[in-house]
């Protein structure tokens, strides 16, 4: 079978081009007076008042379930999260809340604990780390080992 040079593609729906758009214009006025440096630490750049405009723009949190995000799909946070490491943003300042902490707040925490600490992930207030260092498996659990051992 012989692929065309060209194809088509599905154009994109009018939200979510508009979304792409408002995020673009949205980044141009901030990424003015990043260096090709900062650009390049995009993921562990932290920069708390860039992290506040984006949940001011209801960016943080936004496939979360309401009342405790957005309630946005995921094809509209992925169009966010896209667009600004295109361009190097500094989302370390609420990376991890976003896409780990909080979900799993959401997922297993106590209804306190959701009053008390998603609004401030969704704000841009509230910063989480995580660490995984146990001996012998680092961040990506890359040198996690097993074996079998017969069991009669």
């Amino acid at each position: 079978m012989t692929l065309p040079l060209s194809f088509s593609h599905p154009e994109m729906p009018d939200n979510e081009a508009a979304l792409r758009q408002e995020v673009r214009s949205f980044l141009e006025e901030y990424s003015s007076g990043w260096t090709p440096l900062d650009r390049a630490r995009s993921w562990i750049g932290f920069d708390r008042e860039f992290s506040r405009a984006v949940g001011k723009r209801g960016w943080i949190g936004m496939s979360w379930p309401k009342p405790y995000g957005h309630g946005r799909s995921q094809i509209e946070r992925y169009i966010v999260v896209e667009e600004m490491l295109a361009v190097g943003a500094p989302v370390a300042a609420h990376w991890i809340a976003d896409r780990q902490s909080g979900p799993l707040i959401i997922n297993r925490g106590t209804e306190e604990q959701k009053r008390k600490l998603l609004p401030g992930i969704v704000a841009g207030e509230t910063t989480f780390c995580i660490g995984m260092s146990e001996p012998g498996s680092g961040s990506d659990l890359a040198s996690v080992r097993s074996k079998a051992v017969p069991v009669e």
